[in-house]
């Protein structure tokens, strides 16, 4: 994807009650294959297979399998690359995946690079470029299927005439899918289409046939490549004494023959848990699976951003920074990150990798691109980030650098690490580098079809790239779930021309653009508190809710959204503290002291997705060895609040957040390393404090501009407003849980 169309968002009252239909358009990728370059992915003027005029959208891919032709070339070709002898060598799936990890060789389809361009290929993608190196990295596997379908269509076209237009037009209109995670369909739990070993496709001659499903596994082949190794992780923790060494948390990745997710500790036949983690622990019954809550509630705050008039002027590579990565490089201190709330693109592209990815049991970050889930779920993180753009066109990294604190002009620098590590740190006389970070940086290994690297300002909506659209309708069910107004809807429209100068910016547009995106992915307060006040009230809990008085002003033209506060969990970590990757969960416990019983269950998490420390990845090595902390946020959701309030009896909303939050350190595999919770045993060893998050609980007040609907302003508004809700009054109020509230829970076995 390389940007959307510049938004046209309209709000409208519609007639009867439209369809949410959530497609995001993606440009094409012709096929480009020369002496030179054997493989790269490129835009050009026209189609994907220069055969159909139109630019055609990625679909998701439940929808995708509603479209039997094109579903079934997908699978075929999806498969065929998979093939170890399938020609060129660059667009084989496994070669491809190798790009983002493992085995850390230079990619077979830019043989020309030079020999300091082929050692950055081998660093991890830099923070601030990580959301725009993603976007060629999809479109070369979206290449890659796309040749192979329309080969597979025209030999169908060859043995089959009648149909021949029909195939055809289906590999023209291929493209590869995304796994919209934010979407309930399926009741929130892990879709049906990834758990199936096969898969039935339609073929010529109106036959159904049984194919394997590339979306099942991806077959690793026995023995295992060469370059995959089992990584034993130890630990003073986990591995404590002399713990033996096979009851290590061991990823078997040199004896599995095939990817697995969520794997338990098993060389040979380990068992799938995902159903576990995914779904989360209940809050109360008939609650939703918190899981999938916490992951809709971080995209959500993507669009919590202030709008451009109202940051400071030249912010907009500051918004970016802070977006794209998961610290500050342009701050130089945590307590200047503003808006705790907002959110940032490499927790949502993060959160998922441990709970489904092939590495997920130990979330090795080199070997997790093997899993084909990973493509899909990336697709969709680039969709996101193709919507935030149509929120906030101008916030962008920029080719200048930032002013730091003292006024001076900095470039955003990377430290690569050391070049020349074979296995381990130490060797060959290693040398440090460091990479200037821009608009204008290569996203290597990719180039385009005049031979030079892709750059971020490429793939950006304003570049020069076809492109088409599809409008998102957001019914009423979605924007104002209350339903006092019938036959609202909002829609945002994506289908006005990308012509416009660099700089133009529609203050409208956008505001309409953050009310449809903030709704559309479940940040509604009006609702939320309405259905308090019914929990409150059903229960015959004669009080309200109380909240931290609020001492900010209104913006201009602004009215509070009253009786309501946006309470956010801020955690930051160390993410290589354990030696490998782990999760942060924050978890709940209401007592109500009458009866004695407790309710509790999980909130959120922060996930902290590191490599090995064997890993050959010079960048993440040095951040390694800098200790580089990364911030991260978890939502209290608002019913969560109301029910435990009504349960304990404690009105008070901070009091009753600081009685009842509780946190944990556990691997993905579900093993606890370390909790606050006052149950843990009384023989609980300490942790260290390097291994012990910050996490300080704030909390927002909400506004909005008026939407023009008419109510008593001095009551609380009966509906959710079409204009978008903003923070302010941020208040941080205590830092959670200190160094002797964790204790260690026990040895892994």
């Amino acid at each position: 994807m390389c940007g959307l169309m510049r938004p046209r968002c309209r709000i409208s009252a519609l007639e009867g009650k439209s369809t949410q239909s959530i497609y995001i358009v993606f440009s094409p990728l012709p096929s480009c294959r020369s002496a030179k370059y054997d493989y790269r992915a490129i835009f050009d003027q026209r189609g994907w297979h220069n055969n159909t005029p139109d630019v055609q959208p990625r679909l998701e891919i439940h929808d995708l399998m509603k479209e039997n032709k094109q579903f079934s070339l997908f699978v075929q070709a999806w498969t065929k690359i998979r093939d170890k002898g399938y020609e060129p060598a660059a667009a084989q799936y496994g070669v491809q995946a190798g790009i983002h990890g493992m085995p850390y060789e230079p990619w077979l389809g830019d043989p020309s690079g030079d020999e300091v361009q082929k050692s950055k290929e081998l660093q991890e993608f830099k923070a601030i470029l990580f959301p725009t190196w993603h976007r060629p990295s999809l479109m070369l596997l979206e290449q890659s299927i796309g040749e192979a379908a329309r080969k597979i269509a025209e030999e169908i076209a060859k043995d089959h005439p009648s149909e021949s237009e029909a195939w055809l037009e289906a590999a023209d209109k291929l493209r590869f899918p995304y796994w919209d995670w934010t979407d309930p369909r399926e009741t929130r739990r892990f879709p049906q289409i990834f758990r199936e070993k096969n898969v039935k496709i339609h073929m010529p001659g109106e036959k159904i046939e049984d194919h394997s499903n590339p979306l099942y596994t991806y077959n690793l082949g026995s023995p295992p490549p060469s370059f995959f190794e089992d990584r034993p992780v130890a630990n003073p923790i986990i591995t404590p004494g002399e713990t033996p060494r096979d009851q290590w948390p061991t990823a078997y990745f040199g004896s599995w023959t095939q990817t697995y997710r969520w794997p338990s500790n098993d060389p040979v036949n380990p068992t799938e848990k995902l159903e576990t983690l995914l779904n989360g622990g209940k809050l109360y019954p008939g609650a939703p699976a918190t899981g999938w809550h916490d992951l809709q509630s971080k995209v959500a705050s993507l669009f919590l951003y202030p709008p451009k008039n109202e940051m400071p002027e030249g912010s907009e590579v500051y918004a970016w920074d802070r977006f794209s990565n998961t610290r500050a490089m342009s701050q130089p201190t945590r307590d200047q990150w503003e808006n705790p709330g907002s959110g940032k693109y490499w927790e949502i592209a993060k959160i998922l990798n441990p709970l489904v990815n092939f590495a997920s049991s130990k979330m090795d970050n080199d070997y997790a691109s093997f899993d084909p889930i990973f493509f899909l779920h990336h697709c969709n993180v680039d969709r996101i980030l193709a919507l935030w753009e149509t929120a906030y066109p101008d916030y962008y990294m920029g080719n200048s650098g930032f002013i730091d604190m003292n006024g001076k002009q900095k470039p955003f620098l990377q430290r690569d690490g050391k070049w020349g590590w074979s296995n381990k740190p130490g060797s060959d006389n290693p040398v440090e580098s460091a990479v200037d970070l821009k608009g204008d940086t290569p996203l290597t290994p990719f180039r385009k079809g005049d031979g030079k690297y892709w750059t971020s300002d490429d793939t950006r909506w304003r570049s020069k790239v076809p492109k088409s659209e599809l409008d998102i309708h957001l019914d009423q069910e979605v924007v104002d779930p209350l339903g006092p107004r019938s036959g609202v809807s909002l829609r945002l429209s994506l289908a006005e021309g990308h012509e416009q100068s660099e700089g133009l910016y529609n203050e409208d547009q956008c505001r309409r653009n953050r009310a449809c995106l903030q709704k559309l992915f479940g940040f509604n307060p009006v609702p939320a508190r309405q259905k308090a006040y019914q929990m409150l009230s059903s229960r015959n809990v004669p009080e309200k809710l109380t909240y931290p008085r609020t001492v900010a002003e209104l913006a201009p033209q602004c009215e509070a959204i009253h009786d309501y506060r946006h309470y956010v969990v801020r955690i930051v970590l160390d993410p290589h503290a354990l030696g490998t990757s782990y999760l942060v969960n924050i978890n709940f416990g209401a007592l109500n002291v009458q009866t004695g019983e407790t309710i509790g269950g999980y909130i959120g998490s922060a996930a902290a997705l590191v490599r090995s420390k064997d890993t050959k990845c010079g960048a993440c090595q040095g951040r390694t060895e800098d200790e580089t902390k990364s911030v991260y946020h978890v939502t209290i959701p608002h019913e969560i609040i109301a029910h435990a309030a009504c349960h304990s009896g404690e009105m008070n909303t901070l009091d009753l957040l600081l009685k009842s939050l509780s946190a944990e350190i556990t691997l993905p595999d579900g093993f606890k390393v370390a909790s606050t919770s006052a149950n843990n045993a009384t023989n609980a060893g300490s942790i260290p404090k390097k291994l012990i998050p910050v996490i300080t609980l704030f909390s927002a007040a909400l506004q909005a501009l008026p939407d023009g609907t008419e109510y008593d302003h001095n009551e609380p508004q009966d509906h959710a407003p079409l204009t978008p809700c903003d923070a302010y009054d941020w208040q941080k109020h205590t830092v959670l849980f200190p160094h002797q509230e964790w204790t260690a829970v026990q040895a892994y076995s």
